[in-house]
């Protein structure tokens, strides 16, 4: 990679630092507002692709355990996206050969699932969703549900994860924290099934019964 694309590089990240900390003085007022976004990333630790990828990417490194390719713009790996090495930690602009492209083509998430409601639909719709996606769509009721009770604003951006270790996290960001505020769910009323008296009359009819007998 020539010197000129990595100065690029660092003047981007430096411009990012300085609009971070730009963000925490002046607030939104200014007409800056500080944000993020997931990116979808690839780690590649055999050796022998990080071989081939470093040198594909023009990588002047000599030691690197492991790559970490960002893909930028959400549109697949590929042409000005980033990577990482480690344990560098330094950063380079890509741009692949043919043969390295057809081989980043074939990266994509398996069971990746994506659940978007308008403002009125139930969330019940969502957990009565077709078998398959039925447990997804449950998740996503439920914290539909758990939402729209707590948050009256319209614009609230969420990260929820758990991790190998089965730990829980969740990130709020983007919300107006004025309309945050915590309502207990509905009781499900039970209902009590009341004890039903039957009176039962029992009647007793005595016959008297005169027999002849003219014998």
């Amino acid at each position: 990679m020539n010197e000129s694309r990595l100065l690029l590089v660092i003047a981007i990240c430096q411009m990012s630092i300085v609009g971070i900390n730009y963000q925490k003085v002046y607030g939104q007022s200014s007409g800056i507002s500080l944000d993020k976004t997931l990116v979808q990333t690839v780690t590649i630790k055999k050796q022998k692709l990080i071989t081939f990828f470093a040198e594909d990417f023009m990588i002047p490194e000599k030691e690197i355990s492991r790559l970490i390719i960002y893909d930028l713009n959400g549109d697949g790996f590929g042409d000005t996206d980033l990577v990482r090495t480690y344990p560098g930690g330094r950063l380079y602009l890509i741009t692949p050969s043919s043969k390295a492209q057809n081989i980043m083509n074939n990266w994509s998430f398996g069971g990746n699932i994506k659940f978007t409601a308008n403002s009125n639909d139930p969330p019940k719709m969502f957990e009565q969703a077709s078998d398959s996606i039925q447990a997804m769509g449950a998740i996503f009721g439920e914290l539909l549900k758990c939402l729209r009770r707590n948050y009256k604003g319209k614009t609230i951006k969420l990260h929820l994860e758990q991790d190998d270790n089965n730990v829980t996290s969740m990130e709020m960001w983007s919300y107006n924290p004025d309309l945050m505020q915590y309502q207990p769910p509905p009781v499900t009323k039970v209902a009590v099934e009341k004890p039903v008296m039957k009176l039962i009359y029992l009647e007793k009819t005595v016959v008297d019964s005169v027999f002849y007998n003219p014998h």
